[in-house]
């Protein structure tokens, strides 16, 4: 028995991801992000539902879609509360065997949304994000595209950017080693530094406040494992910034290639 479409959307700042869901198969579509308007969601529907007769919901959340109208040509549009979509999604995708985990949001900006005790809610997070590194990296190596971007911090070294912990006190602190970062961007002279060292120095700088910020709900909260999803740990650095620091921390952390599509299928 054919059974209805349902698709459920995030319109995020710089992308809207969609995800259909046809008789349980379920396919994935991003768009650059226009808003939430009526407008967008009829292009969003027109490319990514054929048969929009059997459309049955439309699940949407993210951006101002508090705005949109109740109803679409008589198929009803629900507004998802944005953490419930996060821990949702992060559930259907990642399936936690755990009661109790912290799911780590990171988009333009980063939010730290919990699972506890069969309550979801919003612990904190950070300004800095995929949109940080973005902007920071418009200014100061003229360059925007995020997988450019990525590509350069790889080759790129911090120790040009950054006071580390042994150039400030001679050694270690704690668990942190001496090679950390005391001062992010501290060097007094760039001269010597590649646009390879200012992209790793950009993108070390969101990393390890996104990691502090975590560990700090994570540990206040008595989370011992975290899911990361967005796309904003697609960035090699971010990515072995949070395993590493994590690891510090006596955390557990996960990934998925699908990550940046959590939210949307936390609506459906």
């Amino acid at each position: 028995m054919t059974q209805p479409i349902k698709i459920g959307i995030d319109f995020g700042i710089t992308n809207t991801d969609v995800v259909i869901s046809d008789n349980s198969v379920l396919t994935f579509k991003t768009f650059p992000s226009k808003g939430a308007s009526i407008v967008f969601l009829e292009e969003i529907l027109n490319s990514s539902v054929k048969e929009i007769d059997r459309l049955d919901k439309i699940g949407v959340t993210g951006g101002k879609h508090m705005e949109l109208p109740k109803t679409f040509n008589n198929i009803v549009i629900e507004n998802k509360n944005e953490i419930d979509s996060i821990v949702n999604g992060a559930t259907k995708l990642f399936n936690p065997s755990e009661k109790n985990f912290m799911v780590m949001s990171l988009g333009s900006g980063s939010a730290c949304a919990i699972s506890k005790d069969g309550e979801i809610f919003h612990a904190g997070g950070t300004g800095l994000g995929g949109g940080t590194i973005k902007g920071l990296s418009k200014l100061i190596i003229d360059e925007e595209s995020p997988e450019l971007i990525n590509s350069l911090s790889i080759n790129g070294n911090k120790e040009k950017v950054d006071l580390l912990l042994k150039d400030v006190i001679s050694g270690p602190i704690g668990n942190l080693p001496e090679s950390a970062s005391a001062v992010n961007f501290g060097k007094s002279d760039y001269s010597e530094c590649t646009k390879e060292d200012l992209a790793a120095g950009i993108i070390n700088m969101v990393g390890q406040t996104i990691l502090k910020t975590a560990i700090t709900h994570a540990l206040f909260h008595r989370i011992k494992k975290i899911y990361v999803i967005g796309r904003t740990q697609k960035f090699d650095l971010i990515r072995e910034i949070l395993i590493d620091g994590f690891k510090l921390a006596n955390l557990e952390v996960c990934f998925s290639e699908k990550s940046e599509y959590a939210i949307c299928l936390g609506t459906i």
